[in-house]
């Protein structure tokens, strides 16, 4: 007989769904996923594993499901399982500021003591990504341990036999224990069969000293997803991998991680990083491209091993400059969270947490799905930001001024904020002098809140007939000039010849004012229309007034400053999304007609239109003072890939105000677009 020295294993699942998801994927998930998964281990008792659930996901539970709390509070007891903190709206730390990650922090643990009778020593870290600095923010909130992926230990030079055991690792005088979980083993178990993975944990047992396994899943794998719920309930896989672990315990020994952090470890530095598949989608899409071409030419390598391990891409935060709608969101988070911190003690704790469950991860990052192209995740992330500011100017208004002349997104270029008492707007003039938000306050909405066509890599060639990339950013007043016969497919497909420089250039702030009509901005671009080589010279005027009854007026002034006439099409490109494509409720009202966000119609002599969303109380009123004029309406569409298909995600939809001009030389051309919510 074969003696089998004993292994630890170090089992921690993941439970979590993001903010903004619908009600029924909450309901789903605990359904399919969360209860099976908890009852097939609640009739193994023998088996330990440690547990981690987002603070978002155990206020639904406390709502809308006592039995999974039940369950866990008794397993919690019995000492089967012992439950991770984190960060309560499971956000990456990275992405915050010091006091926002240690309230984030605190907040779990205090939830999980309250509610769970459990005091958490161990933080779960949102898609293993690291920098050093965690080491205090984890320590200063009272965690002992965390849990990251092994490529992050072999990024530092360690073997994966090496990785066995906790390493201590620090930053200035803080301390915190890390285990490296088994990457491979996380994918593997419990899908394997188990005469496939036991021959690894045999080999496993006869190294010389302690051993150690940590595998490290979402909960998602266990019964979410219909292949997986197959695989993990049908097939028996999950009670064929927990009977192997009763019948192997006298040398497969379930262990919790808080058993190991009481000795002497080695010391390691572990370098910036996150889940080595997610890493080649920090980077721009082109180096994405080169970055994937080049791995799979190591992998081909017979000692591609010796390579692979030191080959990582980007940082987590080139998200932000990858996608700037994601740095928009990010940084309208961190500006109100500064305003926060401005106000008494006393004043800030239930606004704090609507701030914080802005800063959920998902919202900020992007791969193959979802994330910040989920247009409810975005929602959902600026309703908590609107929502935060909403309570911040009842209890302080002079933090909010009706226009304010700021760069809060740090660019070094301001960005101007108007605002009334139901409506709100951000102009960014270094964007062509567009809108970047458009709010309706009584229910904090973001009616702006779109996203632009952007390339995307995927494993698979993409369907050409899918796929649409925009080569600007897709905001409210973008100034378009075009030849006159410019179609509405030439905008769909992104095909249509622009002949100006206004769209996605700066425009210079000439004036801000308080006038007797309301608030204005005067901003002016002196560019240029293109033929062929040569330059004409144009310039537009756009001034924006937000009046006391919350009405937006924008006069456009386009003049021909060059010795020649000019004809061609101007095009004021609105973007605007209501969240559906089809949903009864959601609508468009022209000429007595009615549409749909999805629907893509042209429309000629329009004065007037209005934008209805029945589930947010929106009636949205636009009007043409120089009408009537042509209208193109057409849906924005990215690609998604999820378990080998395509699919398609609604970020919005675009109207087109056509007006063709024929200007002779210093000749003007005005145009008045008003805009107004007519209900709260």
């Amino acid at each position: 007989m074969v003696y089998l020295k004993p292994i630890n294993i170090l089992w921690i699942v993941h439970f979590h769904q993001p903010k903004g998801v619908f009600p029924e994927t909450y309901k789903k998930f605990t359904q399919k996923a969360t209860l099976p998964f908890l009852y097939s281990i609640n009739n193994h008792p023998k088996v330990k594993l440690s547990l981690h659930f987002s603070g978002n996901y155990l206020v639904y539970l406390q709502n809308e499901n006592k039995e999974v709390i039940d369950l866990l509070r008794k397993m919690v007891g019995e000492g089967q399982i012992e439950l991770l903190g984190g960060g309560f709206y499971e956000p990456i730390f990275c992405f915050l500021s010091r006091e926002d990650s240690l309230l984030q922090l605190q907040k779990l643990h205090q939830f999980i003591a309250d509610h769970l009778g459990f005091s958490p020593k161990g933080a779960w870290l949102a898609e293993s990504v690291w920098e050093p600095y965690f080491v205090e923010l984890l320590a200063q909130s009272g965690y002992q341990y965390t849990i990251l992926e092994d490529s992050l230990f072999e990024n530092a030079g360690l073997l994966p036999a090496e990785i066995k055991h906790p390493f201590l690792t620090q930053f200035n005088r803080h301390s915190i224990y890390v285990f490296g979980y088994h990457s491979l083993f996380s994918k593997e178990i419990p899908f394997k069969e188990i005469k496939d993975i036991h021959p690894s944990f045999v080999q496993i047992s006869h190294r010389e000293g302690m051993q150690i396994v940590c595998i490290a899943q979402s909960g998602e794998l266990y019964g979410f997803w219909p292949d997986t719920r197959e695989q993990v309930y049908q097939k028996h896989r999950l009670e064929d991998w927990l009977h192997y672990l009763d019948e192997n315990s006298s040398w497969i020994q379930t262990r919790f991680p808080s058993e190991f952090i009481d000795g002497y470890w080695p010391v390691i530095s572990l370098p910036s990083g996150g889940r080595k598949e997610l890493q080649p989608f920090c980077l721009p899409h082109r180096a994405t491209l080169e970055f994937v071409s080049a791995q799979n030419d190591l992998k081909l390598r017979f000692d591609a091993d010796r390579f692979l391990k030191f080959f990582k891409g980007g940082n987590w935060l080139s998200f932000l400059s990858k996608y700037p709608e994601a740095n928009y969101i990010h940084k309208r988070m961190l500006q109100v969270s500064e305003k926060i911190r401005s106000l008494p003690r006393e004043l800030q704790e239930d606004i704090y947490d609507s701030i914080l469950a802005s800063q959920g991860h998902t919202v900020y990052w992007h791969a193959y799905k979802d994330g910040l192209f989920g247009n409810y995740i975005r929602d959902n992330a600026f309703f908590h930001i609107l929502n935060a500011e909403k309570m911040i100017r009842e209890r302080a208004p002079q933090l909010f001024s009706p226009i304010e002349n700021e760069d809060f997104d740090a660019d070094k270029f301001p960005e101007i904020f108007l605002r009334s008492s139901r409506c709100s707007v951000c102009i960014k003039p270094l964007l062509g002098g567009s809108i970047t938000e458009f709010n309706f306050l009584p229910t904090s909405y973001n009616l702006s809140n779109t996203l632009r066509r952007h390339p995307c890599f995927f494993p698979e060639p993409i369907p050409p007939e899918m796929y649409v990339e925009d080569w600007h950013q897709r905001t409210v007043f973008l100034d378009h000039f075009v030849p006159l016969n410019t179609s509405l497919y030439d905008f769909v497909s992104g095909s249509f010849l622009e002949y100006g420089d206004f769209v996605n250039q700066p425009y210079e702030i000439i004036n801000t004012a308080e006038t007797e009509k309301g608030y204005s901005v005067l901003l002016e671009r002196k560019g240029g229309l293109y033929f062929t080589t040569n330059k004409f010279n144009f310039t537009t005027r756009k001034e924006y007034t937000l009046t006391p009854s919350d009405e937006l007026q924008l006069q456009y002034t386009i003049t021909n400053e060059d010795n020649i006439p000019i004809e061609l099409l101007f095009c004021c490109e609105i973007n605007y999304s209501i969240l559906s494509v089809d949903s009864p409720d959601r609508y468009i009202l022209i000429n007595e007609k009615r549409f749909t966000p999805g629907m893509t119609f042209e429309e000629e002599k329009v004065w007037e239109w209005t934008i209805v969303d029945e589930t947010r109380k929106v009636k949205w009123q636009w009007y043409l003072a120089d009408g009537p004029l042509h209208l193109f309406h057409f849906p924005l569409y990215t690609l998604n890939y999820e378990r080998g298909l395509f699919g398609k995600d609604y970020q919005g939809s675009t109207f087109e105000i056509l007006k063709p001009f024929h200007l002779y030389p210093r000749e003007k051309m005005e145009l008045k677009i008003f805009s107004k919510f007519a209900n709260s």
